[in-house]
């Protein structure tokens, strides 16, 4: 499946060409309607933009298709690039396609020019509407392409709802019962061999599943103490009957960690499955101790605990990036604002016809000052225009800040990932055990 999202880009447009076409992060690119580097495609952007009537302050977008991890190739992922480029844009618009492969989820980059390079006018105008938003076009196209080559789609009107301003707030701190019920399901899923032992082991963990494919409702939960039933679809697409089955198909060819003795007839080679499954759990013991879970009681707490700092660290670090990407574009105001000045000043100290002729020699450069001092304005009302030095270091300081978050964040997900790994293993030898004495009565009468 492909999620999509676009954004305008206002200032640094050099800079986001540079950072998509990047070869550490790139595989592919693929230009259109313009060539050469990152500075030279933004001039060439400029130029086509400068025949266009609607200037304002949007120099081009900045579109990103992120594709699910193992659901494409990184060639798969750049061919639909460039198919939704064909079709949203229809060879009337120049741009940059960028395959990053550098994360488990490939994705694409695509930057384009906003000014149509046949009518001049302006993509928000064109393609952008109220009735009709950008967005929603760019979402149906990508998903037009994904069907056109065999890939999965987000039904999105059965995603899930919003959730209330308490419920949020309860999901931080672990304790919202939505959030409870998604994790129960997931350590569920994750042991589950099919889609009818996945029902099964709903009702033996306290949750009541309904499921009926024929109604609207197909499937809901119930926890125990719950009044209400939660439909798959308020959960989340991930909750959905057909995905649960393909997530159970998923966790299955690499789920089971104990060794099943009965698969040897030898007592010696029992013995040894024995001894390598009681390593494998005394591992996953001292694994436990080293995250300070001292007992199989504390391993769900521990984990919830996990999961809702690991996603408010999330949230933090997308509001670091909002700050920062904010910063880079008053700098990049200030450094355009200190360019043009000189020409500014040298037209202040003229007069009469050299004034009016300079003005007509440098009306661009003049223009571009008029601009970038009223954005700056807007955005300093008291005229007091911080320095690039000194935007450069409070960037620098949310960069440091950011990083130490990312390295939590790091060590959450590993540390989430262990508990799960030893829980899966322990939950298995223990389930061993049970059985052990039923599977020897059962030997003994076929003896």
């Amino acid at each position: 499946m492909a999620t999509t999202q676009i954004h305008p880009i206002r200032v640094t447009q050099a800079k986001s060409v540079q950072y998509i076409t990047n070869p550490e992060k790139a595989s592919y690119v693929r230009k259109y309607g313009c060539d050469g580097s990152a500075e030279e495609i933004s001039d060439q952007f400029d130029i086509i933009r400068s025949f266009g009537k609607n200037k304002g302050s949007v120099l081009g977008y900045h579109i990103i298709q992120s594709f699910a991890p193992n659901e494409a190739t990184a060639e798969q992922v750049h061919q639909a690039g460039l198919m939704l480029c064909e079709k949203l844009f229809q060879g009337q618009y120049a741009y940059v396609l960028a395959t990053h492969t550098d994360t488990d989820h490939i994705h694409n980059h695509i930057i384009f020019c906003k000014t149509n390079m046949e009518n001049y006018k302006a993509f928000g105008t064109l393609m952008d509407t109220k009735r009709n938003p950008a967005w929603k076009k760019i979402r149906q196209l990508s998903d037009d392409v994904c069907k056109e080559m065999g890939l999965s789609t987000i039904e999105y009107g059965e995603i899930g709802k919003g959730v209330s301003h308490y419920e949020w707030t309860k999901q931080q701190q672990g304790s919202s019962w939505k959030e409870k019920l998604r994790y129960e399901l997931d350590c569920i899923i994750q042991r589950s061999d099919t889609f009818e032992d996945f029902l099964e082991k709903c009702r033996l963990n306290s949750i009541e599943a309904v499921y009926n494919p024929d109604k609207m409702i197909s499937l809901k939960f119930r926890m125990q103490g719950q009044q209400r039933y939660a439909r798959a679809k308020t959960l989340g697409y991930y909750y959905l009957p057909e995905n649960i089955q393909r997530r159970i198909k998923q966790f299955s060819s690499h789920r089971k960690m104990i060794i099943d003795r009965d698969r040897f007839d030898s007592k010696g080679f029992q013995h040894w499955a024995d001894i390598q499954n009681m390593k494998n759990v005394a591992q996953m013991i001292n694994m436990l101790e080293s995250y300070n879970v001292h007992g199989t009681s504390e391993l769900k707490p521990t984990a919830m605990s996990v999961m809702a700092r690991r996603g408010m660290i999330t949230q933090s670090i997308e509001n670091l990036d909002e700050k920062i990407n904010d910063l880079s574009e008053q700098i990049e105001l200030a450094r355009r604002f200190q360019r043009t000045r000189p020409f500014h000043d040298k037209y202040k100290s003229l007069s009469g016809r050299k004034q009016k002729d300079y003005a007509k020699n440098y009306a661009p450069v003049l223009d571009e000052y008029k601009s970038v001092g009223s954005r700056l304005k807007s955005l300093y009302p008291d005229g007091k225009f911080p320095s690039e030095t000194s935007l450069d270091r409070q960037r620098q300081a949310l960069h440091e800040e950011r990083e130490k978050l990312y390295e939590e964040y790091r060590y959450l997900k590993k540390e989430y990932a262990d508990l799960d790994k030893a829980s899966q293993i322990i939950d298995d030898y223990l389930d061993s055990l049970r059985d052990e004495p039923e599977r020897r009565r059962k030997k003994g009468e076929l003896e």
